[in-house]
């Protein structure tokens, strides 16, 4: 057994293709690094310097920029994002965006977010693929097969974090039974009242239980791929609706083009 998935990961760490789907992934991630360099400029012009009021760093004080470099940090962040679209020096602007979103975060907890730390690990990984070879602007495609290996450990972190939720929720009784499902919707008044009631709390929570920890396993079986994709979708898409979770929804759809 263990020489079989001993063989399976060798056999994923070699394995060259076709890249097409990596630049379609680098080009959707670009845009939403730009639109994260948006985001901050907005809320720099109308509630001004984030270290001129309240924050909560996890750095050290004396590591958290001033206004000035902040300023500069910023104006990298846009060209970073603005390279990664272009294909051009993609890779290392991949990198220095995810760094940039990361020391953002660690400047200012109150910055933090899910989708910002699942941003910036993925902008990593495909900073390690050959995201580079296709809609590169001003060059001509380079058709050549290219190592998969970073695809492949994208679509691992998918399942990790499928088996991270799924197995958080399953050990959480008040998760398993309901009652956070009940507390979350009544907060947001998005979905029928028959799922408010405890048996359809209960009903959909396990649902959502099943879902994660199978798309965490389906999802690699060429047989059920295709199926579990479907799914998949179709389960993020009634996320998105229930909760202020879209632009998570758009990053875990764009990384789903890698498992096609």
């Amino acid at each position: 057994m263990l020489a079989e998935v001993a063989a399976k990961l060798r056999r994923l760490r070699e394995d060259a293709g076709d890249t097409q789907a990596l630049a379609l992934v680098r080009v959707g991630f670009g845009l939403l690094l730009l639109n994260e360099a948006w985001l901050a400029t907005q809320e720099l012009r109308d509630q001004g310097f984030f270290g001129d009021r309240f924050h909560q760093p996890y750095l050290p004080q004396a590591l958290v920029p001033s206004a000035g470099l902040y300023t500069v940090l910023l104006g990298g962040q846009w060209l970073a994002a603005a390279l990664v679209v272009s294909g051009r020096w993609a890779r290392p602007a991949l990198l220095a965006a995810a760094g940039l979103l990361v020391y953002t975060m660690l400047c200012d907890r109150l910055w933090f977010h899910h989708y910002r730390h699942t941003m910036a690990a993925f902008c990593a990984l495909l900073a390690l693929s050959p995201c580079d070879r296709h809609l590169v602007l001003g060059r001509a495609p380079t058709k050549n097969p290219g190592p998969l290996w970073a695809q492949h450990a994208m679509k691992a972190q998918v399942s990790l974090m499928y088996l991270a939720s799924g197995g958080s929720k399953l050990l959480d009784p008040e998760w398993r039974g309901g009652q956070m499902w009940r507390g979350m919707v009544r907060a947001l008044g998005t979905v029928p009242a028959a799922l408010e009631t405890p048996l359809g709390a209960s009903v959909m929570a396990k649902a959502a239980i099943a879902t994660e920890l199978g798309l965490a396993v389906l999802l690699w079986v060429p047989r059920t791929r295709r199926a579990a994709i479907v799914v998949g979708v179709l389960f993020h898409l009634a996320i998105s609706q229930m909760t202020p979770v879209r632009l998570f929804t758009i990053e875990m759809l764009l990384v789903y083009l890698l498992f096609w």
